[in-house]
């Protein structure tokens, strides 16, 4: 894997949060109680995306939580964050 100097560290959008959710193989939850919850095939738990996030930077809690959520180290969430796939 390539070193990427300059990654963005935000302002992030939900937008941004969908797009390395994507590239990570997650996919929006099929339940009708939790549309906004995202599921991945093989990895347990889901995510909740808020489409209220419109400011989210590197170090922010909802960023925090979503690389210990969906078992993706902080690293990887950035690269995927910034439209980056391994």
């Amino acid at each position: 894997m390539a070193k990427h100097k300059n990654l963005s560290r935000g302002p992030f959008t939900t937008k941004d949060v969908k797009n390395a959710l994507k590239l990570d193989g997650w996919e929006p939850g099929k339940g009708s109680n939790h549309p906004s919850c995202w599921e991945h095939p093989t990895k347990p738990g889901k995510f909740p995306v808020s489409e209220k996030w419109t400011h989210l930077r590197a170090s922010d809690q909802v960023l925090n939580g979503m690389s210990r959520t969906c078992g993706i180290d902080k690293k990887r969430l950035l690269r995927l964050l910034n439209g980056l796939a391994d």
